[in-house]
C-alpha cells in the first residue's frame, strides 16, 4: 500500500500503515489483525500482504473499504506464507545408521526434502486450525520409495510465535492417512 502523500510512501506493515491512516482526513483509527478475521493470518504474513498491495491511501477511504481490499490477499497468503521448517533430531533413529527403530530407505539428505514439500503442502490447514495456538500434528501418508512398502507419519510441531514448525518423519503402519492432532486420528477441518 502507499501512503496519500505526494510522492506517496511505501508502507510495509501494519504500524506504518495505520500511522497513515491517521493522517487521512477524516483519520481512521487504525486496523488490526483481528479486524480482518482471517484464521490462521499473524502480523508476518499482514505485513507482508500490506507491503504487496498497490492500493494509495486517499482522503475520505473507508475502513470497511481497507478490509475489503485486503481481506482476500490476506486470506490467500495465510496458505503461501514461508515457514522455517526445522529437522527434529530425534528422527534420526529412522535412518540407516541410526538408533534401532524403523527405517527409511535412504538418508536425510533425500528423504527431508520429500517430508518438507508435503508438509508446506498443509501449512494453510494448519495455521487456520492452530490459529495462534503452538500446536502438534500428524501427517500420515501412503508408502513411498523411501518406507520399503510401509506407510509412514511425520509428526508436525507448529509453534506460532515466532512461528515455525519442527518436523521428523518415519515409516509406521497406519491406515487412515490424514493431517490430524491425534496419530491416525480424525482430519483437521481443510
Amino acid at each position: 500500500m502507499f501512503s496519500q502523500d505526494q510522492p506517496p510512501q511505501q508502507l510495509n506493515s501494519l504500524t506504518t500503515l495505520n500511522f497513515a491512516l491517521l493522517r487521512l482526513d477524516p483519520s481512521i483509527s487504525g486496523i488490526a489483525l483481528s479486524d480482518m478475521q482471517t484464521t490462521g493470518a499473524n502480523v508476518p504474513i499482514f505485513d507482508f500482504v500490506i507491503g504487496a498491495d498497490a492500493t494509495t491511501l486517499y482522503n475520505g477511504i473507508k475502513r470497511g473499504e481497507l478490509i475489503r481490499i485486503l481481506q482476500p490477499a490476506l486470506a490467500a497468503r495465510v496458505n503461501t506464507h514461508s515457514i522455517t521448517l526445522t529437522y527434529d533430531t530425534h528422527g534420526d533413529k529412522h535412518f540407516p545408521g541410526g538408533p534401532p527403530g524403523t527405517k527409511f530407505t535412504a538418508g536425510k539428505t533425500v528423504v527431508n526434502p520429500v517430508l518438507e514439500t508435503l508438509i508446506r503442502a498443509q501449512i494453510g490447514r494448519i495455521r487456520r486450525d492452530a490459529n495462534g495456538r503452538s500446536q502438534t500434528y500428524y501427517l500420515s501418508e501412503r508408502p513411498n520409495q523411501y518406507t520399503n512398502g510401509e506407510s509412514f507419519a511425520i509428526q508436525i510441531d507448529y509453534t506460532a510465535s515466532p512461528e515455525g514448525i519442527t518436523y521428523h518423519g518415519y515409516p509406521r503402519d497406519v491406515r487412515v492417512y490424514v493431517l490430524s492432532r491425534t496419530l491416525g486420528g480424525v482430519a483437521i477441518a481443510a
